[in-house]
């Protein structure tokens, strides 16, 4: 019977944009040809329809990265949030967690082929000839970070749980939370649900999807609530 705050709910509307609505137009024209059986399972279905639902549903330029990024979408105003609720809590320095299950980080490019060999020989002909990056994949948690960035949090106040692989990591980074050194940290529901103690400075916890089960929901609000 310990007292407890009572959690303030916001939900926030988005308005499709233009190119969303053509797109959920799309999606309802795949999913009668696979009810009218038109199409092989194999190349389509309702789980793909779905899938490609939920991504659109977040931000269009998951499904295309060139599409534009247009303001008033999800993201842009969560980010909006997190900025408001980052200055109003500078002074105590209050944290915030944003859940996303979409879109997470992608996983870093693996070694070099020459380094992972150790052959000389081919390790002085990648230096002798540059090869160029492969063009980032577009995710919601690096645009999320490059705006609040941008508007004026410093970088090492935001953090990916992704970027925490160890136990030795990911205890490090939930005392950097509770210090309030890391405000803002990003996080998908199976790496920052339960087990997840962070909440000493905690004042906001952003929702930008919905998971897939019930009890990942209670596993969200349970870190804030």
């Amino acid at each position: 019977n310990l007292p407890t705050p009572t959690p303030i709910y916001h939900n926030e509307v988005a308005q499709p944009t233009e190119i969303q609505k053509q797109m959920v137009q799309e999606l309802s024209e795949r999913a009668a040809r696979v009810h009218a059986q038109l199409v092989d399972p194999g190349t389509d279905n309702m789980l793909k329809i779905t899938s490609d639902g939920r991504k659109l549903g977040l931000d269009q330029r998951i499904i295309n990265q060139l599409l534009p990024d247009e303001p008033g979408t999800k993201v842009n105003q969560c980010v909006d949030n997190i900025m408001q609720i980052w200055r109003d809590g500078e002074a105590d320095k209050l944290t915030q967690l944003v859940f996303c299950d979409i879109s997470t980080p992608q996983a870093r490019p693996a070694k070099k082929v020459a380094k992972a060999l150790d052959n000389p020989t081919l390790h002085a002909l990648e230096d002798a000839v540059p090869l160029d990056e492969p063009e980032p994949a577009f995710t919601v948690y690096e645009d999320i970070r490059q705006k609040l960035i941008a508007k004026g949090v410093p970088a090492e106040q935001i953090a990916f749980i992704h970027e925490a692989n160890t136990e030795v990591r990911k205890k490090e980074l939930f005392s950097k939370v509770r210090t309030g050194q890391v405000r803002v940290l990003l996080g998908s529901t199976a790496k920052m649900g339960a087990g997840t103690n962070v909440q000493d400075r905690l004042v906001a916890l952003h929702d930008l999807d919905c998971p897939w089960r019930p009890d990942q929901v209670d596993q969200r609000g349970g870190r804030i609530e």
